[in-house]
């Protein structure tokens, strides 16, 4: 891996004119070629896998890089340490909480997408699965969730101000891991991801009593809440295996708009998912009050008349509106529409691995790709 490069990572989050966050182009009207609209109908019309199918389909897309995987597991367990022993009980935690692991998947894969992985992959493997592991503490402190991935919250398991502060170290921790390296490159590409990642989340908290704020404006607040760091797993990815700058762009582009669209399919699973294979709590969004893609939808659907006075009282926290958005949602097109949405990201990010040599790697992408969108959970 040469060192020396130094090509920047893509600036695609803000918008230099605006100032704001987003990805320019995914926001803007766009005429899709017939490939693109034959594949946007395909994912439509998959349905949903089942817990089977969806192991298998992992199983699969991991294939090319088992080995790797299991020398990121072994980095996480080595790096989740601390000589103080109820910190380390935390940490262990965390660590025990697994997951799918789809960052360091989609970087492992990108890296051997443009060459093969090397240790340096490995370690910034598990410097993404730290800054995401981070987020999830803090997303469960800001969703008062209780239930993560089966077991309970950091936060419920000892208390806030613990669970913050552990959420702070995993963040800390990525950072320095990741400049262990020779490069300056993954720390700052690794910092300007994880900053957008907070912009998305102070964004998105800012939202909460705010059902006036549009579909793009919101889906911009996904692009730099999950799209960021799906991103920047793929172009660092791409950079450590030896890809060069066209490559770290495109392969960037994918996980952005992979990143969106899993958040996408995440809203969906909120309202219609099932909670005991999720292994988290479902429903937290509407009862904080929070925007997402389907009560979007449905507001959008109704008369002006009605949508104005139900965001009104939304927007004062009225109870009885809750409802009354609850029973709009499911008796609009939200559910059709969010699926569709969320599967036609995934038809944008598939046209990026077009130009790519043809590999199990890229076909692992499109896999992880097609099940971000079609999981119970």
């Amino acid at each position: 891996m040469d060192s020396t490069k130094t090509f920047r990572q893509p600036n695609v989050f803000i918008n230099e004119t605006s100032g704001r966050i987003g990805f320019p182009s995914s926001t803007q009207p766009r005429v899709y070629d017939a490939s693109t609209v034959r594949r946007t109908e395909q994912l439509t019309v998959s349905g949903e896998l089942n817990a089977e199918a969806y192991r298998m389909l992992l199983q699969s897309a991991m294939a090319p890089i088992s080995s790797e995987l299991a020398r990121v597991e072994a980095v996480l367990k080595s790096e989740l340490q601390s000589g103080n022993a109820s910190i380390r009980e935390m940490l262990e935690y965390v660590g025990e909480l697994g997951g799918k692991r789809l960052r360091p998947c989609l970087l492992l894969l990108a890296a051997k997408a443009c060459g093969e992985p090397t240790e340096e992959s490995v370690r910034l493997s598990a410097v993404v699965e730290l800054v995401h592991t981070a987020t999830l503490v803090h997303d469960d402190v800001l969703d008062k969730a209780l239930v993560r991935r089966h077991k309970q919250t950091v936060h419920e398991r000892w208390d806030v101000p613990s669970s913050i502060l552990i959420g702070d170290w995993l963040f800390a921790h990525a950072y320095g891991l990741a400049n262990r390296g020779s490069s300056t490159i993954p720390g700052r590409w690794i910092a300007d991801a994880a900053k957008q990642v907070c912009e998305g989340e102070i964004l998105q908290g800012q939202s909460i009593r705010h059902f006036e704020i549009g579909i793009e404006e919101y889906i911009q607040l996904l692009e730099a809440k999950t799209g960021a760091l799906c991103a920047v797993s793929c172009s660092l990815g791409a950079w450590s295996g030896g890809g060069d700058e066209t490559a770290c762009h495109r392969l960037q582009r994918f996980g952005l708009k992979l990143g969106t669209a899993f958040q996408v399919y995440d809203d969906w699973l909120d309202v219609w998912g099932n909670q005991d294979y999720a292994g988290k709590t479902l429903g937290t969004d509407l009862t904080s009050f929070k925007p997402t893609l389907p009560a979007l939808r449905a507001l959008s659907s109704m008369a002006t008349e009605d949508r104005l006075r139900l965001i009104q009282s939304l927007n004062q926290g009225d109870d009885a509106a809750l409802v009354e958005l609850q029973k709009a949602i499911i008796a609009s097109d939200a559910s059709d529409f969010t699926l569709a949405y969320a599967k036609r990201l995934i038809a944008e990010a598939i046209e990026q691995l077009d130009t790519l040599t043809e590999s199990a790697a890229v076909v692992s992408l499109r896999q992880l790709a097609l099940a971000s969108v079609s999981r119970k959970g």
